[in-house]
Protein backbone atom coordinates (compact mmCIF):
# COMPACT_ATOMS: atom_id res chain seq x y z
CA UNK A 1 0.00 0.00 0.00
CA UNK A 2 1.55 3.58 -0.99
CA UNK A 3 1.61 6.33 1.66
CA UNK A 4 -0.13 9.08 0.85
CA UNK A 5 2.13 12.29 0.04
CA UNK A 6 0.70 15.49 1.65
CA UNK A 7 0.59 18.68 -1.06
CA UNK A 8 0.27 21.82 0.30
CA UNK A 9 0.67 25.16 -1.20
CA UNK A 10 2.63 27.90 0.38
CA UNK A 11 2.10 31.42 -0.54
CA UNK A 12 4.18 31.61 -3.45
CA UNK A 13 1.41 29.77 -5.09
CA UNK A 14 3.76 27.11 -5.61
CA UNK A 15 2.63 23.10 -4.63
CA UNK A 16 4.98 21.77 -2.33
CA UNK A 17 5.15 18.28 -1.55
CA UNK A 18 6.05 17.41 2.66
CA UNK A 19 9.27 15.24 2.95
CA UNK A 20 9.57 15.14 6.11
CA UNK A 21 8.53 16.61 9.62
CA UNK A 22 11.38 16.59 12.36
CA UNK A 23 10.48 18.01 16.16
CA UNK A 24 13.24 20.25 18.22
CA UNK A 25 12.13 21.33 21.30
CA UNK A 26 9.22 23.04 20.76
CA UNK A 27 9.47 23.16 16.95
CA UNK A 28 8.12 21.24 14.33
CA UNK A 29 10.36 21.81 11.25
CA UNK A 30 9.09 20.60 7.88
CA UNK A 31 10.87 20.33 5.21
CA UNK A 32 9.19 20.67 2.00
CA UNK A 33 10.01 20.15 -1.79
CA UNK A 34 8.23 21.45 -5.21
CA UNK A 35 6.10 19.50 -6.72
CA UNK A 36 7.01 20.54 -10.26
CA UNK A 37 10.96 20.22 -9.89
CA UNK A 38 12.25 18.27 -6.81
CA UNK A 39 15.41 20.42 -6.61
CA UNK A 40 13.80 22.94 -5.51
CA UNK A 41 13.31 22.81 -1.77
CA UNK A 42 12.22 24.60 1.31
CA UNK A 43 11.90 24.47 5.09
CA UNK A 44 9.20 25.71 7.28
CA UNK A 45 8.75 25.67 11.19
CA UNK A 46 5.21 24.74 12.31
CA UNK A 47 3.38 27.73 14.96
CA UNK A 48 0.53 28.25 15.98
CA UNK A 49 -2.01 31.53 15.44
CA UNK A 50 -5.23 31.88 16.77
CA UNK A 51 -5.03 28.00 17.49
CA UNK A 52 -4.37 27.19 13.71
CA UNK A 53 -1.21 25.89 12.83
CA UNK A 54 0.53 27.81 10.13
CA UNK A 55 3.71 27.34 8.23
CA UNK A 56 6.23 30.09 8.54
CA UNK A 57 9.85 30.76 7.28
CA UNK A 58 12.60 30.28 9.03
CA UNK A 59 13.87 33.65 11.74
CA UNK A 60 17.71 33.46 10.69
CA UNK A 61 20.40 31.58 8.69
CA UNK A 62 21.34 30.05 11.95
CA UNK A 63 18.07 28.23 12.36
CA UNK A 64 18.27 27.12 8.60
CA UNK A 65 21.90 25.59 9.61
CA UNK A 66 19.81 23.72 12.85
CA UNK A 67 17.03 22.47 10.49
CA UNK A 68 19.56 21.25 7.65
CA UNK A 69 21.77 19.87 10.83
CA UNK A 70 18.59 17.54 12.32
CA UNK A 71 17.90 16.29 8.71
CA UNK A 72 21.18 15.18 8.13
CA UNK A 73 21.48 13.63 11.21
CA UNK A 74 18.20 12.14 10.87
CA UNK A 75 19.44 10.73 7.19
CA UNK A 76 22.94 9.99 7.84
CA UNK A 77 22.93 6.66 6.62
CA UNK A 78 20.98 7.66 3.09
CA UNK A 79 23.33 10.71 2.19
Amino acid sequence: MEEEIEIITLEDGIDYMVLEEIPSGNVMYVYLANVDDEKQTCIRKVTKENGKEILNGLDSKEELDKALLLFAKKHKDEL
